[in-house]
């Protein structure tokens, strides 16, 4: 098991998502992201998914548009041209005359695919703690990124920033999310 304490969460994570934390290194007068990754080692967790869950929906949206851009030139090449070979090696599917002259009819039919639009690639501005829960400002992105930093940032409020063990909300002046030992452990941040 991990000891979330002695993670240099910072580091770990501009090292796992470089194209995220591609602006870490700008002066501060660049980026706030300049000052590092300031929150508590307990949502590490947290945070590493959601940088693993923007990356992969980036990357997956990217590949579908290309599988169907590349779908599209060949059906228009296939249709302009009537050069049905680049689809016996795409769809492997195809291997009599029969089945050819059918997926011909049908591409005369069709429309092309739908292109998905690609999301732009998120780079943090800053990721921090504020009142007690986590903040991760970006641009980039698109509303299932929005949906998923606003999760990651209410997972926080039940996440001891400390440990990673459910937590609460304590302190009056100074508002942290810590479970009970860390309460105690940390007065100055305790009810």
């Amino acid at each position: 098991m991990i000891d979330l304490k002695e993670l240099d969460i910072d580091e770990i994570l501009c090292k796992k998502y470089p194209l995220i934390f591609v602006d870490r290194d700008k002066s501060p007068l660049e980026s706030c992201l300049a000052f590092g990754i300031t929150t508590g080692p307990g949502w590490y967790n947290i945070l590493d998914q959601l940088c693993a869950n923007i990356q992969h929906h980036i990357d997956s949206v990217a590949g579908e548009h290309e599988a169907a851009l590349k779908y599209n030139t060949m059906r228009s090449a296939a249709l302009r041209d009537h050069n049905w070979e680049p689809f016996k090696e795409y769809y492997d599917f195809i291997k009599t005359e029969d089945q050819l002259n059918r997926y011909k009819d049908d591409l005369h039919k069709s429309k092309p695919r739908r292109l998905p639009e690609l999301v732009p690639q998120v780079v943090a501005d800053q990721v921090k703690e504020k009142f007690g829960t986590l903040r991760f400002y970006y641009t980039g992105g698109d509303s299932i990124i929005e949906g998923m930093v606003a999760m990651a940032e209410a997972m926080s409020a039940v996440t001891c920033d400390v440990c990673g063990n459910p937590g609460k909300e304590t302190g009056g002046g100074w508002i942290s999310t810590r479970c009970e030992e860390h309460r105690v452990k940390y007065p100055e941040h305790g009810e």
